[in-house]
């Protein structure tokens, strides 16, 4: 969202190169081998790229622009480009967004929150790991950004608590600790993070194949498994060496906090078995479709719907949830989600994507592991800058081109470019989980750069030999 009383450089460029390259594009012949109809796309797809990538404009502004230029250039109707934003899998967020929102309403975060911290101690490098697990496991289920915003209270608290200790490493190992770890938990899930979600519904729009929430579970799971106590190592025991002694102070604030909350109520009960049901039924979805038909949208929809209707406190007419607090929740994703997945839709119906994989079918001379070693270290750095999940859009659909130019299914290089654009480690622009946290105040530039650097090319390692190994025995 531009909001500032000032539009920075690189977003006045990007907002008026994009119609300009867009127009210089169209006036030109298509090149050989291309059709009108697959260069026209081509050029819409140029302009988003550009506006996705420079932030020119709200991201759902420039999701909205195939609904005005597909109908005005013949590429495909209006009815026809409308489908993308009534995707399934959108649904399948929103469910996920409202559910995540009544967690938040009724403080079931931050209970969990303390009770990791109770388990964990008053030991410096177990506080850390343990809020980071919290924080990891939040962000399976919750927006990255949500959740970084949630712990971050909590993290300042506890460094708060170990002010006494004089310790000036930890405060900025917490709290990275806190944005890497809501990245990482987001790769968890398919409604962890908008790439995996743009993944999932590429995947089914363009070539038919569905992917459930419990095979994506099985790939990404045990990478966040592998990747959080990485991190873990890399911000307690190389960047910022955090020493084992416990703090008495500390613990016994904790206990205070945990005593300071209120008993459980019958809301947070409901919300937590709710949510549990869902996700078991998520995971249990190919066996339970024997009995009756779910889709996981459809189980999503349901649990989100039931927040509406299930009273917390039936006298005063108080539910789960009120639209009001619905309100609040990231629509602005769920446009663009739509506008991903129109334009990947134009692409697969034209001889665009076929084109472009004629042209990078030359790289199938690369070893497996050197190609996706290269894919990574592009997305990763390139994503450091632009929106992960604009990076998601733009080249999902040239990767599943590129995939079968080389004769491999399109999983091959399409699951790692979604796992590849949620890594984003070095730069507060690189993730909202990032900006969040620098924006605390605690967290220096270089800090910032020193463990994201290292996390960055870990990350692209781990992702990679998860594709190679995970990604081809559950995706095929």
């Amino acid at each position: 969202m531009v909001d500032d009383d000032k539009l920075p450089p690189h977003r006045l460029i990007g907002l008026v190169a994009g119609p300009l390259v867009f127009t210089a594009l169209l006036a030109l012949p298509a090149p050989a081998g291309l059709s009108a109809d697959g260069w026209t796309t081509a050029t819409v797809g140029a302009w988003m790229a550009l506006w996705w990538m420079t932030e020119a404009t709200a991201l759902a502004v420039t999701a909205l622009l195939p609904l005005i230029l597909f109908p005005l250039l013949g590429i495909r109707g209006l009815d026809e480009t409308a489908q993308a934003y009534a995707n399934p899998l959108i649904f399948l967020f929103l469910g996920g967004f409202l559910l995540a929102r009544a967690m938040r309403v009724w403080t079931l975060d931050r209970r969990l929150a303390l009770a990791v911290l109770g388990l964990a101690g008053a030991h410096p490098a177990r506080v850390v790991g343990g809020i980071m697990a919290v924080t990891a496991f939040l962000s399976m289920w919750v927006s990255n950004t949500a959740t970084a915003m949630v712990m971050l209270p909590i993290g300042l608290s506890v460094v708060a608590l170990f002010a006494e200790q004089k310790d000036a490493k930890l405060p900025p190992a917490l709290l990275l600790g806190i944005a890497y770890a809501a990245t990482i938990g987001g790769m968890g899930t398919i409604i962890g993070t908008p790439p995996n979600a743009l993944f999932v519904g590429f995947m089914a729009e363009s070539y038919g194949i569905e992917i459930g929430f419990a095979q994506w579970m099985l790939v990404g799971v045990p990478l966040v498994c592998v990747l959080l106590p990485l991190a873990w190592l890399v911000l307690t025991r190389v960047c910022f060496r955090l020493g084992d002694d416990a703090a008495p102070a500390v613990a016994a604030a904790i206990a205070t906090q945990r005593a300071g909350l209120a008993p459980i109520s019958r809301a947070e009960v409901m919300v937590a078995v709710l949510m549990v049901l869902v996700a078991v039924c998520w995971l249990f979805r190919p066996l339970l479709n024997a009995f009756v038909p779910l889709s996981d949208a459809g189980i999503a929809m349901t649990g989100a719907a039931l927040l509406f209707v299930l009273p917390a406190d039936l006298k005063r007419g108080r539910f789960l949830l009120h639209w009001d607090e619905a309100m609040t929740i990231r629509w602005d994703v769920l446009i663009l989600f739509g506008g991903g997945l129109a334009l990947a839709g134009a692409i697969g119906a034209s001889d665009l994507a076929g084109w472009i994989g004629e042209r990078l079918a030359g790289f199938d001379a690369l070893p497996a592991w050197a190609l996706l070693l290269a894919l990574g270290i592009l997305i990763v750095l390139v994503g450091e800058l632009a929106s992960n999940t604009a990076m998601a859009a733009v080249f999902l659909p040239v990767a599943g081109a590129a995939a079968l130019a080389m004769g491999e299914p399109a999983v091959t290089l399409t699951l790692p470019i979604a796992l590849f654009a949620t890594l984003g480690f070095m730069l507060p622009v690189a993730t909202p989980p990032n900006a969040v946290i620098f924006g605390s105040g605690a967290v220096k530039m270089g800090h910032m750069l020193r463990a994201g650097a290292i996390l960055d090319a870990v990350g692209i390692v781990v992702v990679a030999i998860g594709v190679l190994t995970l990604g081809r025995w559950v995706l095929g």
